[in-house]
């Protein structure tokens, strides 16, 4: 039987954003060292992000990171460039009842941005096995 994580989570509009958007709360936390801090944080659900992206702000917080291999991006505006990624866990919280439901490593590590917001890409939200967004009741479902 597959159970429901994140069930009729509503869409949230935060603050700097110009709409309501799916987002989840993620910890991450390093993967190796004496280290054993967790940032806690929001997330949004990104189906168009290829890798999740984590702000610079809160992984900085963990201490030296792993560091990943170099992949290269394309931005918004077109430019392609190398940068590095970073080795660190995911861990998705449940809705309504906020409880850890699974970590994740990606493979290629995350990107580290200047961005408030986090994104969780498609190399976490692909192993989950159904998302559904409700647009109009502006909720969404997930199931990992």
């Amino acid at each position: 039987m597959i159970e429901l994580h994140i069930n009729h989570k509503p869409y949230e509009k935060k603050t700097g954003v110009a709409c309501f958007a799916p987002y989840v709360s993620v910890i991450i936390s390093p993967l190796s060292g004496q280290n054993k801090d967790e940032i806690l944080f929001d997330a949004r659900i990104d189906t168009g992000a290829d890798i999740t992206c984590i702000p610079r702000s809160f992984a900085s917080k963990l201490g030296p990171l792993i560091l990943g291999n170099p992949i290269t991006v394309r931005g918004h505006d077109g430019n392609a460039q190398k940068v590095w990624t970073y080795r660190m866990s995911i861990t998705m919280l449940g809705y309504p009842d906020n409880e850890r439901l699974k970590a994740y490593r990606p493979e290629r590590g995350v990107l580290l941005t200047d961005s408030n917001i986090g994104l969780v890409g498609m190399d976490i939200i692909g192993s989950c096995r159904r998302i559904t967004f409700d647009s109009t009741l502006r909720e969404f479902f997930i199931e990992c």
